[in-house]
C-alpha cells in the first residue's frame, strides 16, 4: 500500500467493515468515513471524545479532530517507537516539541509509552487525543451537512503540509527564495489550530465541521459529502491559498489542493456569509467556497471548466514528485 493515510476504499472495505459491530452503550456511534473523533459515553453528563493520529503534527491533528466534533480537547497520550540507533538527545527533542505543542493548546500529557524496536527505521509517534463534549445537547451531535447549505472554509489550504516541506528542506528552498518569503509561508504554528473558529461556529449554529488534514481540501470535501449523504458544488477560485504556498508547491510539483492542510476548518451553515463576517471580526479569515446540493455529484467549477471530484488521493507530501527540480528534494523525509 502507499505511504500515508489509507484510501477510503481500503478503509471501508478492510477496516470499517471488519469492525462494523464494534460499538455498544458506551460507544454508541459506528465508525465511518468523515468521523475522525468518536464519542464515548461514560455517564449521562459530559461524553468523552477520542481520536488518534501518527502523521504530521499529531498533537494539532487530534485536537482539531475533537474540535470538529464540537468538543473541547483536554489531554493527550503518546506512544513512541524508536529505532535501535536512535540517540537519547533526539528523544528529548521529540518530547520537547510534543510538550510545546500541548502547552500552546492548553493540553496535558496524561501518559503514554516509549520503547525501542528493531522493526522500525525511524521514529513512529502516535498521539491519542481525549476531549469532552461540554453540552451533549448542542447541534453538533449529528454533525451532518444538509442540502442547500453554504460551505465555508477557514484560513487557507496547505498550512500543515507547507510547514513540513520547509522544515525538512529549508536550505533547498532558500536557494530560490529569501528568508522573509519563507517566514511569510510558514506563518505562526498556532494557525494550525481550529479551536477558535470551532468555538465561534458552534455558537453561530454550524451544522457540520471537519478539519482539513491528510489529502488536503479535496479529500476533506469528499469526506464531508460522504458522511452527510449530499452532493457539493464548489468554485475552485474561492478556495483560499497563499501565492507563496502555490510557488513552493510548483517548485516541488505538488498539488496544493491535495496537500495536508491542518488549520483549515470545513463547515456548513444556512447563512455562510454571516459566519464569514462574524469570524472576520475576530481576526479569522474565512470564505464561502460552494454549496451542498441534492444527489451524489461532487462538482468543481473553475471558470468555464467543470470537473467532478475523484476519490481522495494520496497526500501530495507522500506522492512521487515529478519535474526538473533539484534531486535534493528526493532526500526529504516527512514525519
Amino acid at each position: 500500500m502507499k505511504v500515508g493515510k489509507i484510501s477510503n476504499t481500503v478503509l471501508k472495505r478492510t477496516v470499517l467493515k471488519t469492525i462494523s459491530d464494534s460499538y455498544n452503550v458506551y460507544v454508541p456511534e459506528k465508525n465511518k468515513v468523515g468521523l475522525d473523533a468518536n464519542k464515548i459515553c461514560i455517564d449521562e453528563f459530559s461524553p468523552m471524545l477520542m481520536t488518534t493520529d501518527c502523521g504530521i503534527e499529531p498533537v494539532y491533528t487530534v485536537a482539531n479532530n475533537i474540535c470538529a466534533r464540537g468538543g473541547k480537547p483536554i489531554c493527550i497520550q503518546c506512544s513512541i517507537v524508536l529505532p535501535q540507533n536512535f540517540r537519547e538527545i533526539r528523544l528529548r527533542e521529540i518530547m520537547e516539541e510534543l510538550s510545546k505543542d500541548c502547552r500552546s493548546l492548553g493540553l496535558a500529557i496524561a501518559g503514554g509509552h516509549t520503547q525501542v524496536s528493531d522493526s522500525v527505521l525511524k521514529p513512529i509517534i502516535s498521539v491519542t487525543g481525549i476531549g469532552i463534549m461540554e453540552d451533549d445537547k448542542d447541534m453538533m451531535q449529528s454533525n451532518k451537512a444538509n442540502i442547500n447549505e453554504d460551505i465555508v472554509l477557514t484560513k487557507w489550504i496547505g498550512i500543515g503540509g507547507i510547514r513540513n516541506i520547509i522544515k525538512h528542506s529549508k536550505e533547498n528552498v532558500l536557494l530560490k527564495y529569501n528568508i522573509d518569503f519563507i517566514d511569510k509561508v510558514i506563518g505562526n504554528k498556532e494557525d494550525m489550530s481550529v479551536l477558535p473558529e470551532a468555538e465561534i461556529a458552534k455558537k453561530a449554529g454550524v451544522h457540520y465541521m471537519h478539519d482539513v488534514s491528510q489529502g488536503g481540501i479535496f479529500a476533506a470535501l469528499w469526506d464531508m459529502a460522504e458522511a452527510s449523504g449530499v452532493g457539493i458544488d464548489i468554485d475552485l477560485r474561492k478556495i483560499p491559498v497563499k501565492q507563496e504556498i502555490i510557488e513552493i508547491c510548483e517548485m516541488y510539483d505538488i498539488n496544493p489542493y491535495q496537500l495536508q492542510s491542518a488549520g483549515c476548518l470545513l463547515m456548513t451553515f444556512t447563512d455562510g456569509y454571516g459566519i464569514v463576517d462574524i469570524l472576520a471580526k475576530q481576526g479569522i479569515k474565512a470564505s464561502v467556497i460552494g454549496k451542498t446540493i441534492s444527489g451524489n455529484d461532487k462538482i468543481i467549477h473553475n471558470l468555464d471548466e467543470v470537473r467532478y471530484l475523484d476519490l481522495p488521493k494520496q497526500d501530495s507530501l507522500y506522492a512521487d514528485w515529478k519535474g526538473n527540480v533539484d534531486d535534493e528534494r528526493k532526500n526529504i523525509k516527512f514525519t
